[in-house]
Parts: structure tokens; sequence; C-alpha cells
């Protein structure tokens, strides 16, 4: 782990705690910028085809150790592919933490999201999340 790692750890909590939300390339650990036109699915799977299970942390207690363990994890789970990332939101007291995709198309991102049954995936250009009708994470 580099001191790099531990920056970057620090900026992903530092940016959940202050918008809510965040995502970071697993290889780069460069988070994602609000507007950038890319479209985050979650349920990422492992190397195996199988979805890399969300973290839950109380919000009061999430911090950069949890934000680097997780990218780690989703590292080690899916051999460090390329377009994976690792993100993290608020809701009612706690932080979850996912693997997702960056996708460039809409339209891609919502199949993607349908057949990963998510229930929403995230616009990032326009900052909210898009309905798929699947029910995962509900």
């Amino acid at each position: 782990m580099s001191a790099q790692d531990n920056m970057n750890a620090q900026q992903f909590v530092d940016r959940v705690k202050a918008t809510g939300g965040a995502t970071a390339n697993i290889r780069t650990g460069k988070l994602v910028s609000p507007g950038k036109k890319v479209y985050m699915v979650g349920s990422e799977p492992d190397t195996k085809g199988q979805p890399i299970p969300t973290t839950t942390v109380k919000a009061e207690d999430f911090n950069a150790g949890h934000a680097l363990t997780a990218t780690n994890n989703i590292r080690a789970a899916t051999g460090n592919r390329a377009r994976v990332n690792v993100g993290a939101w608020q809701d009612q007291g706690n932080v979850y933490i996912d693997a997702s995709a960056t996708v460039k198309r809409p339209g891609e991102a919502i199949r993607k999201g349908r057949n990963r049954n998510e229930a929403a995936i995230w616009d990032n250009r326009k900052m909210k999340s898009i309905d798929t009708g699947g029910v995962a994470g509900k």
C-alpha cells in the first residue's frame, strides 16, 4: 500500500461525507468527477462471474481504512480488471461500498443493470439514478 493509495482513500472518504457518494477507479484510485458523462452499474462480478457483495459501515465509523480494504478486495476479486470501480454512498446512517463498472453508453448501462437485477444505475453526468426495473439493493 502506497502513500498515494492512502491519500486517494482519504479523498474518497471526504467526497462520500461531503456529497453523499463517490466512485473511484480501482487501478488508479482516481475519483470519477461529478458531471463526467459515464454511467455506473453496480454488482460488478468477480473473476468467476459472481457479484461482489456490498459492504455496509455505519456512516460515523466510515474511514480511509474501509475504503482501502474495499478497493483491495475488489482488485483481488476482479483480477484488477479495467473499468472497475469502488463506489460508496450514504443512506439512513450507513455507508454502502460496492464494486461497479463504468459504462459510456446509457443503453448499454441500462441493459447491464437489468441483467444484474439492479434497481438502478447511476448517471454521473446528471448526478441521478436511472431506474432499471430490477430489485437488487432495495
